[in-house]
């Protein structure tokens, strides 16, 4: 199945999110507590190009793929039992079309990501707090302030299992350096934003010789950048409370979930590809039109789709340098639009 859509208005996918509690061992572990009998809130995810105006079924068949799974023991059907093999099973199942991409997080802190290319990569998430200025903002610029913030890195590899617990061993020694300090003080973090941080640990674990894919930077919750080894990407997250009136007629609301993908060449000066809260500002007038409004008008079609549609055709022009448009109605539902985008993406 393939995505209606050129390079220049981008794709559109169907994304799914389902979650089942699973137990299992896992043979041969590095981290020898994983050997013994354990569980888990595993949680998946899929992002499958759109063909038309139909999903295909992705949520239903995500849903009957993920209850064979829930409430089970992983050793009765898997014979290793690690992330990759249990991904590799569930996208058979799913028989995902090429462009596609998903993950699967063996809870929060690690899991597997594939790619719009069918790569497999490992990744592991951990949490620093940190103070930090930017030096060279514009005089009165909040974040020109000394100020802190719980960080977040998202360390993405060539999958293979084992890999994770050297690069939690290489990554101890760097979250050393980074926890409980003002970044500014530290070599090479002169102007420590979230790009230049996502770059600064991407070089110093390749000097030892880890081999990464991406290395992802959460500043708050809802802003952060990554860094693959040539490009930077940024993103902004909002919510927004809105009603629709649906294709059969009735009344429904959903506080929806909304992230802008930017891609963009960095500014030695500012150490920046935008300012967040620049791009705030050039949403906000959009934003006022979706926030706590009926949008019967604007989207007569009543479908999340129709509403991506309308918000990333309004987008583009405000944020030229806009590569993705995230848009969740529920938890574990939503639609994509994408310009083509190689990586783990997240």
């Amino acid at each position: 199945m393939k995505a209606e859509a050129t390079e220049s208005a981008g794709a559109r996918h169907d994304w799914q999110a389902r979650g089942f509690e699973a137990s299992r061992r896992v043979p041969g572990a590095a981290d020898l507590r994983l050997q013994g009998r354990h569980g888990h809130s595993f949680r998946v995810e899929v992002c499958h190009p759109l063909q038309g105006e139909s999903s295909g079924g992705l949520g239903d068949l995500l849903s009957n793929v993920v209850e064979r799974l829930d409430y089970q023991d992983l050793d009765l059907l898997f014979s290793q039992r690690h992330d990759g093999e249990i991904w590799h099973w569930i996208e058979k199942q799913l028989d995902l079309a090429p462009g596609s991409h998903g993950c699967l997080a063996s809870g929060p802190r690690q899991g597997v990501v594939r790619d719009t290319a069918g790569r497999l990569h490992g990744w592991m998430r951990d949490r620093f707090e940190s103070a930090h200025f930017l030096p060279n903002v514009p005089a009165g610029h909040k974040c020109g302030r000394l100020h802190g913030h719980g960080f977040e890195a998202v360390l993405f590899f060539p999958w293979e299992e084992g890999q994770v617990m050297q690069l939690k061993t290489q990554w101890a020694r760097l979250h050393a350096q980074l926890h409980g300090q003002c970044l500014n003080e530290l070599r090479g973090l002169d102007i420590p934003t979230s790009e230049i941080l996502a770059s600064w640990i991407w070089s110093r674990l390749q000097a030892q010789g880890q081999v990464l894919t991406q290395v992802t930077v959460y500043e708050t919750a809802s802003s952060g950048s990554s860094f693959d080894g040539t490009r930077y990407r940024i993103w902004k997250e909002q919510s927004f409370d809105s009603a629709l009136r649906s294709p059969e007629g009735g009344l429904w609301g959903h506080t929806y979930r909304l992230r802008l993908g930017l891609s963009a060449p960095l500014d030695e000066m500012m150490g920046w590809t935008q300012d967040f809260g620049e791009v705030k500002r050039l949403f906000d007038p959009l934003y006022r039109e979706l926030d706590h409004q009926p949008l019967h008008d604007k989207v007569p079609a009543g479908t999340t789709l129709a509403l991506l549609d309308w918000i990333v055709a309004r987008t583009r022009p405000l944020l030229p340098a806009l590569d993705r448009l995230d848009l969740y109605d529920t938890p574990g539902s939503g639609k994509v639009w994408t310009l083509p985008i190689h990586g783990p993406l997240r």
